[in-house]
Parts: C-alpha cells; structure tokens; sequence
C-alpha cells in the first residue's frame, strides 16, 4: 500500500485509516532470520498535517511467530504498539524539527506504508526471545562436548578458577589483610 505525500497534505481535517495487512510473505522475504510466520496486521490512526510535514499517528497490532534466540525454536509473540512517524517532501524541513523526533524525507511523493508497517513490526521484537519452557527451567542449548553457558556462569567459573602459578600470590594476600 502507498500514500501519496501531496494527497495527504491536501486534506484539512485529520484523516482516519483502519486497515488490515497480509504482509507475511514480505516480511518473511524481508527478514528471513527474525520473522517465521505473521498474522494479518491490523493497522489503524490519524494522519494530521503540520508545518509543511504529514504526521502518522497509528496503532499496530498482529500475532507473529519468531525463533527463539537460544534454540530456534518457534515463539509465539503478541504485538500491540504505537508508532508516530513524521514525513517531509524537502530535507532543509528536517532541521526545523527536535533533534529527538525521527523524520523521514519522501521520495518520489510516495510513502510506502507497508514498509513502515513491517519495519516498525521487525523492531518491538525482544533482542531476547525464549520458549516458556526455556524461560522456566533456564535451560541452555548443549551438543556432543559443548555447552551454552550463562554469563554468570562463566563468570563464576572464572573465580573458581585459580591459575597454579598465582596461587601462593593468593595465600599472600591473606597474610597482609591479616594486619
């Protein structure tokens, strides 16, 4: 789906959307190693014009299925989100907005909505994602002699360790904490 930047910035009033997305297949093609399977998304707000810019105020919601990050294991995820974007038709109007807001420059007089779906979609997933079963148990992937650890667990492995050369260096401390 495309919106054009000079329509949009015709109408007076806020324009009202709601509209639902297949956009599966796209995102899979997308972002092969983050999104395994997606609901049709539910996409619904206001697009309000303000100082020469059009502003999408909207909410996203779908259901998506991404891997696990520990064992790649399919992980059913609920989204709910909203986004507020800003576009501008002329790259001197960004300097006229807050550092902190994020603006997009047109191109072409197009704003291609379904990739501001997607990638807004792509970006509330969790940089860690667990099966239930992983989150409860703590379980960590292992193979024929090898093994994921935690870093706490290797942390705490590293104290245990002691390198026999700095042993005795050790038993000197204790001496002069002593006094």
């Amino acid at each position: 789906m495309e919106w054009y930047f000079t329509e949009l910035s015709k109408h007076k009033e806020p324009f009202q959307f709601d509209e639902t997305m297949d956009l599966e297949q796209s995102l899979i093609e997308r972002f092969p190693d983050v999104v395994l399977k997606c609901s049709p998304i539910n996409f619904k707000g206001t697009v309000t014009n303000d100082r020469d810019s059009v502003m999408i105020d909207a909410e996203i919601s779908c259901d998506l299925t991404v891997p696990s990050s520990r064992s790649l294991t399919p992980v059913h995820l609920k989204l709910d989100f909203f986004v507020n974007e800003i576009y501008v038709d002329s790259a001197s109007l960004i300097d006229t907005f807050p550092q902190e807001e994020v603006v997009m420059l047109v191109k072409d007089d197009v704003i291609d909505v379904d990739k501001l779906v997607e990638d807004n979609v792509v970006l509330q997933v969790p940089m860690q994602v667990l099966t239930p079963d992983e989150e409860q148990k703590g379980t960590m992937p292992s193979g024929a002699e090898w093994q994921v650890v935690s870093e706490v667990a290797a942390e705490s492995e590293q104290d245990k360790q002691v390198d026999p050369r700095l042993a005795k260096l050790k038993d000197l401390l204790k001496d002069n904490s002593d006094q």
